[in-house]
C-alpha cells in the first residue's frame, strides 16, 4: 500500500510539472527594422532606440514618436506614442510574427526590407 501511495504521489508530481511546462511561452522578439508593404502603401521604421514612424505610400509620415514592446508568444502590441496628434497620444497596433521577414500589423502583410 505505501508503494502504491508512492507511485501515485510520483506520478501526481510528474503530471504538475508537465502541465507548468505546457504553459510556459518564449516571448517574441520585437520587429526591429524597416518595413514595407507589397504595394509599398505602408512603411513602418521601428528602431532599436524606441524610435517609430508609420508612413503612407507618398512618404507622408502618419504616426511617429517614441514606441515600447509589449511581447506575447506569436507577436505583442507596438505603441508609438503619437506626435502627429493635438498632444502626444499612444496609438496601440496589433503585430503578429509571420517568419523573420514577415509581419502582420493590423492584419496588413509587412516584409521586411534591407
Amino acid at each position: 500500500m505505501k508503494l502504491m501511495t508512492t507511485v501515485t504521489g510520483a506520478l501526481a508530481g510528474v503530471a504538475m510539472l508537465l502541465g507548468g511546462a505546457g504553459t510556459a511561452h518564449a516571448q517574441a522578439a520585437p520587429p526591429i527594422g524597416f518595413w514595407v508593404t507589397q504595394d509599398g502603401g505602408e512603411r513602418l521604421l521601428i528602431t532599436a532606440g524606441g524610435e517609430c514612424s508609420l508612413a503612407d505610400g507618398n512618404g507622408r509620415i502618419t504616426t511617429s514618436g517614441s514606441c515600447s514592446w509589449n511581447s506575447t508568444s506569436r507577436g505583442g502590441i507596438l505603441t508609438i506614442m503619437s506626435n502627429q496628434l493635438y498632444r502626444p497620444a499612444p496609438i496601440y497596433f496589433n503585430v503578429v510574427w509571420v517568419n523573420q521577414g514577415v509581419i502582420t500589423v493590423q492584419g496588413d502583410v509587412f516584409y521586411r526590407r534591407q
